[in-house]
């Protein structure tokens, strides 16, 4: 069963990964989030492997995301490229960025804060992002995993999460099927599957006909947070949590909706 809490240790992962990570997941989006990495970086020297080079990463990242959406404490906006700021939507609110620090990338509530920054110097603004997030009671489901231990402990993870309807896929191939026979909200897939095709084989071949949110459950988050082509937008680590779960599903669904309304 993979219980407990997220296992991604800053101090032994790439800084790359670690920005990466957040900042598609963030963003819901794997280019604009790779794009926002590029910016962010250029301002850095290659960091050591260690945690402080990582925190010091996600700073910058934070920050020039306040900027650019002109929040009041920094008028200087760092991003130029048109093409960018019209396609970027609005950060999240800072609870929200404090929990995706802490739930899905592992970070302490102090550390997560102290990444946000002001005006939320009290930990206690965790909690009030966990109470906070909801899933809708007709969130449709798709888990794609081979291994039946697993992929029964994530179905019924979000089952008790609310969602409505959940349904597993052990292959590719049936993911394929799945999708485009009742069109998921949103899908969390493995990246190793039964066959010769991968989790990311299955979400290409059903983006091709249908787009919805995905989360990939990886035990290797690192080996696909290369910033290669055909990449996952939003990676939660195993062995995952309740917290890490919940927190992905919500995000990705509400960034989807706010990607919607910052295009129409």
């Amino acid at each position: 069963m993979c219980r407990g809490p997220p296992t991604m240790t800053l101090a032994t992962r790439p800084p790359e990964a670690v920005i990466r990570q957040f900042a598609r997941a963030v963003c819901a989006d794997r280019l604009i989030g790779d794009e926002l990495m590029r910016l962010t970086m250029a301002d850095f020297p290659r960091p050591v492997l260690d945690r402080g080079s990582a925190l010091s990463w996600l700073k910058s990242f934070v920050s020039n995301w306040q900027r650019y959406a002109g929040e009041p404490h920094d008028t200087q906006a760092p991003f130029s490229e048109e093409a960018l700021k019209a396609a970027l939507p609005p950060p999240p609110n800072r609870d929200r960025l404090i929990l995706l620090l802490a739930d899905v990338l592992g970070l302490t509530p102090s550390e997560a804060v102290e990444v946000v920054g002001p005006p939320n110097p009290s930990t206690d603004r965790l909690a009030a992002a966990r109470v906070a997030l909801t899933i809708p009671a007709e969130t449709d489901v798709l888990v794609v995993e081979d291994d039946p231990l697993t992929a029964a402990d994530i179905g019924a993870t979000v089952a008790r999460l609310g969602a409505e309807s959940v349904r597993i896929a052990k292959s590719a191939n049936e993911a394929i099927e799945a999708a485009r026979a009742h069109r998921p909200d949103i899908i969390l897939t493995d990246y190793d599957l039964d066959g010769d095709q991968t989790g990311v084989d299955a979400v290409r071949a059903i983006r091709q006909t249908y787009d919805c949110p995905v989360i990939f459950v990886s035990a290797y988050p690192d080996d696909i947070l290369i910033g290669q082509e055909g990449e996952p937008d939003f990676v939660i680590t195993k062995p995952y949590s309740v917290l890490a779960l919940r927190a992905a599903i919500a995000h990705a669904l509400d960034a989807r909706h706010r990607q919607i309304n910052h295009q129409a």
